[in-house]
């Protein structure tokens, strides 16, 4: 039922007649995330961790441009983030009805109703949630997954460099990779 309401809510981004944001955050680590890798035969695979290296990310994808909207915080977001993320995304808005996707994390249900309203009123937004586990229906998994795989370099960022890597690399999609959603 949701796969099929978000389907309709895509082909109507495409006409440009509402623009369709899905909403996520993100963790990126000073080390590179590594898939696979080899040993010495009898040795355990070992790897140099820097955990203290970390960056959350709020983001959201307009289906419709295919452009990625992001904040980077030091620390873990918050509901209080969430919501101050939604109304800077909203006021770069071109006025057309917006539909929001989030999953169920609770620091997305912890929008308040008054905000809710504010935003329906003043921005025409309705928040879509999706079903409990089901990332695939969230479009901006698969650009999480694909900027942390297979676009970044497989450097280590450290605490000094991190912040411009990190800005680097989500700055690139769109002029330097994108993903089609067609």
């Amino acid at each position: 039922m949701k796969q099929a309401t978000l389907e309709k809510r895509q082909q109507a981004a495409r006409e440009d007649a509402v623009r369709l944001l899905y909403l996520d955050e993100a963790g990126f680590h000073g080390s590179p995330p590594v898939q696979r890798s080899w040993s010495p035969r009898g040795l355990p695979h070992q790897v140099e961790p820097n955990p203290h290296c970390r960056r959350s990310v709020i983001g959201a994808l307009d289906f419709g441009e295919n452009t990625l909207i992001h904040a980077a915080h030091a620390g873990t977001i918050k509901a209080q983030d969430v919501e101050c993320f939604i109304d800077s995304v909203l006021a770069t808005g071109n006025g057309l009805p917006t539909v929001i996707v989030l999953d169920n994390a609770s620091i997305h249900h912890g929008i308040s109703d008054a905000t809710r309203q504010r935003w329906l009123l003043e921005h025409k937004v309705i928040l879509f949630y999706l079903p409990a586990y089901s990332p695939e229906l969230n479009m901006i998994e698969i650009v999480w997954r694909y900027l942390k795989y297979r676009w970044r370099r497989a450097l280590t960022w450290t605490r000094e460099t991190i912040d411009a890597e990190l800005a680097a690399l989500l700055s690139r999609y769109g002029p330097d990779f994108q993903i089609n959603f067609s």
